[in-house]
């Protein structure tokens, strides 16, 4: 009962507490709600941000198109508030990356706008955007991708990254085989060896020369400027580098014999300077230099008939004949003793001046062989000195019963006095010469064919010698001479030492070949061909110094049965031989012994041709039937059988040393092998290499023709043509 009491006095309470409520309620006026909070309250956060935009409140706008997930109006609420990152970061967000990027720019933050610019399509805009705010590098990378590789090279050289403006600029030009405008791509990205080889594609030796110049290389620049025709540069740059020979030949072809005549007086060559002067016509000037060399000069023996025969020229036959009587005391060959004897004999008849006439028979005694037309002719002219009356001092001429030689009639004198003797038969084997290594010596080395002095040196040499040279390594031995390795004490460098020592071939024949040789190398100057530093006759011992090449002869590559398989080593020593050959040929001269041990292959890939021992000048004539000059494996055809010679005699050669190289096999090596090359057709290179191209094949058919008009007419073509073989395309 009492709970019961409690409960409905409780209830009464509240009763009266909520009437009085509602009528204190009664009492006041109801306010409507706030739309935007109405709209707010309501969950409608869109209408909620337009009523904030209307009311200005741009702020509210925002944060309640945030709440309804709406970026772009949120942000350009925010841009007209002026709220710059934030209605960036809201444009970002709903992908509109122009207006976000316009943003960010005016929120100060460039590199934001960059990087939002380059998500829209138009990259262009981008571009123009990093072009704007001054990041070149971007920008490059921006017109790199829009495939404006100018502009974008453009860019990365004002952004100062001059290698990749150069390397965009060269890739791009050689797509298009614009090959001078990749050189210079190549060369601002420093990339010297690719430019060059672009200007070689242009066959733009002059820039070639300018861009080696610019490097230093001045020795390769000025030959480029000469390939190019420049010779004036050329001769410039020659003479700066002291290589006045080189230098004396671009003055020569720039039409400036004087300064010629300067670098070979430079260079010491006195027989070259003595000649630029006679063909100028100036005779005079001529006869002073060579009356000026020295018996003791290499130069003399030259100068000596030059003098000779500037004085017949002139009608001046008593000077003439006395220069000859002096000649017969230089080193001569004794055929040549003998020609220029009988000449200065005839001479002396003619001024009848028997005193002098007997001293010259005096000289040529010992010399002349009994039976001979040449004792006949000695008995025929000591009666007619006989008949000529002690002389008073004074030269009293007579008629001429022996007709005076002009100048034709003396050089023929003199050459064909080679051939008054018949040579002995020169070595076959292919081995003949070996320079360096002397591997394929031993057998000669170990025979003790030529003892050592306790001093290292050979018996026979002139122990003289031993104030310039020092530590000898033999190397081997030719057909004619000894081969050493030796220091230059004077220069400091090695060099290769070459002597003819009595006793150890055939005298006469190796003095010619020999003599020849030093000749027709010194007379040769290119990086492909061993150069000739010096020689001398001491004590009748000849000799001569030439380049040492730290390598080995390209037989060293030529394993039996077996081609070379590295086509990139064999291009190079190709391009290098061919290189060598074609500048003889320019000079006139047939090597007529090609083959791999005269090709010196050295331990950094140049290549070297040596030995022009049996060399013979073209306007020289071949009288030589019965002479067997070269190595028959690789002797072409007409060498054989005495018919006339040419350069395309080499290229046979050439073609037989590309066989090898081939196929690791020579064209004929049983039977009679003169026979053979004479008229057995060329076999198949691919019999022994059967994966060798057909191009290929052609190459080695073409050099070995057996008539000489069907074959290469020079070696450049042939490189071209084995570059096309091994590699499929042409090169220029």
């Amino acid at each position: 009962m009492g709970i019961a009491v409690l409960a409905g006095g409780a209830w009464a309470i509240k009763r009266w507490v909520f009437g009085a409520k509602q009528a204190g309620a009664a009492d006041k006026p109801i306010r409507p709600l706030d739309p935007i909070a109405e709209a707010t309250q309501a969950g409608n956060f869109v209408k909620a941000a337009r009523l904030s935009l209307d009311a200005g409140d741009w702020r509210a706008a925002a944060d309640h198109f945030i709440e309804a997930q709406r970026p772009l109006d949120a942000a350009r609420a925010l841009r007209k508030g002026e709220a710059w990152l934030e209605a960036a970061s809201q444009f970002e967000k709903g992908r509109d990356f122009v207006s976000a990027s316009q943003c960010y720019l005016k929120g100060a933050k460039k590199s934001d706008a960059l990087r939002v610019m380059e998500q829209t399509e138009d990259l262009q805009q981008a571009a123009e955007l990093a072009d704007q705010i001054g990041d070149l590098r971007k920008a490059g990378q921006i017109y790199q991708r829009l495939g404006k590789i100018a502009e974008s090279a453009d860019r990365y050289q004002r952004a100062g990254d001059n290698v990749k403006a150069g390397t965009l600029r060269a890739e791009f030009a050689e797509r298009q085989e614009q090959w001078r405008e990749a050189a210079q791509g190549w060369a601002q990205a420093q990339a010297w060896d690719r430019a060059l080889a672009c200007l070689d594609r242009a066959n733009d030796d002059r820039g070639a020369a300018q861009l080696l110049q610019r490097l230093g290389k001045l020795e390769a620049a000025a030959e480029r400027f000469a390939r190019a025709g420049e010779f004036v540069e050329s001769a410039a740059l020659f003479e700066q580098q002291g290589l006045f020979r080189k230098a004396a030949m671009s003055h020569q072809k720039a039409g400036d014999t004087e300064r010629a005549i300067r670098c070979l007086t430079l260079e010491g060559d006195k027989i070259a300077v003595i000649k630029l002067r006679q063909a100028m016509g100036q005779s005079d000037e001529a006869l002073r230099v060579a009356q000026a060399v020295s018996p003791t000069d290499g130069a003399y023996i030259e100068a000596a008939q030059i003098v000779a025969i500037i004085h017949i020229n002139r009608g001046e036959t008593a000077a003439a004949a006395r220069a000859l009587l002096a000649l017969l005391d230089a080193p001569l060959a004794p055929a040549i003793k003998v020609a220029t004897g009988r000449r200065a004999a005839e001479l002396f008849l003619e001024l009848r001046d028997a005193v002098r006439g007997r001293q010259v028979l005096d000289k040529l005694a010992g010399l002349i062989r009994q039976g001979s037309d040449e004792e006949r002719w000695v008995l025929d002219i000591q009666k007619q000195f006989a008949d000529v009356p002690v002389s008073d001092g004074r030269i009293t001429p007579t008629p001429n019963t022996h007709t005076s030689s002009a100048t034709p009639t003396i050089a023929m004198n003199l050459a064909n006095a080679e051939n008054t003797e018949s040579f002995e038969e020169l070595a076959v084997s292919e081995n003949t010469a070996i320079y360096p290594g002397g591997k394929g010596d031993s057998q000669r080395e170990s025979s003790g064919a030529i003892p050592f002095t306790t001093d290292g040196w050979p018996q026979g040499v002139p122990p003289g010698l031993s104030e310039r040279y020092g530590e000898l390594e033999r190397l081997g031995q030719g057909g004619n001479g000894v081969v050493f390795r030796a220091t230059d004490k004077l220069l400091g460098r090695q060099v290769v030492l070459k002597f003819m020592i009595q006793g150890t071939m055939p005298s006469e024949t190796a003095r010619k070949y020999f003599l020849r040789e030093v000749k027709l190398s010194a007379s040769l100057n290119h990086p492909n061909i061993v150069h000739i530093y010096d020689m001398g006759n001491t004590d009748d011992v000849l000799w001569y110094a030439m380049e040492f090449v730290d390598g080995v002869p390209l037989t060293a590559h030529l394993a039996i049965g077996q081609p070379i398989r590295d086509i990139v080593f064999l291009m190079s020593v190709v391009d290098q031989l061919c290189a060598a050959l074609d500048h003889a040929h320019a000079q006139g001269l047939v090597h007529r012994d090609i083959k791999p041990d005269n090709v010196l292959v050295a331990n950094d890939g140049t290549v070297k041709l040596l030995d022009f021992g049996l060399a013979r000048a073209m306007d020289e004539g071949f009288g030589e039937q019965s002479v067997l000059a070269g190595t028959p494996y690789y002797m072409a055809p007409e060498q054989l059988d005495g018919s006339t010679i040419d350069h395309r005699a080499d290229i046979y050669a050439l073609g037989v040393v590309l066989f090898r190289m081939f196929t690791g096999h020579l064209p004929f090596s049983d039977g009679n092998i003169f026979v053979a090359h004479a008229v057995e057709p060329v076999p198949d290179p691919r019999k022994f290499n059967r994966d060798l191209p057909a191009e290929a094949v052609a190459v080695v058919m073409k050099a070995m023709a057996k008539k000489s008009v069907d074959r290469y007419s020079n070696c450049r073509q042939i490189a071209l043509d084995v570059h096309t073989a091994l590699f499929g395309h042409i090169r220029s």
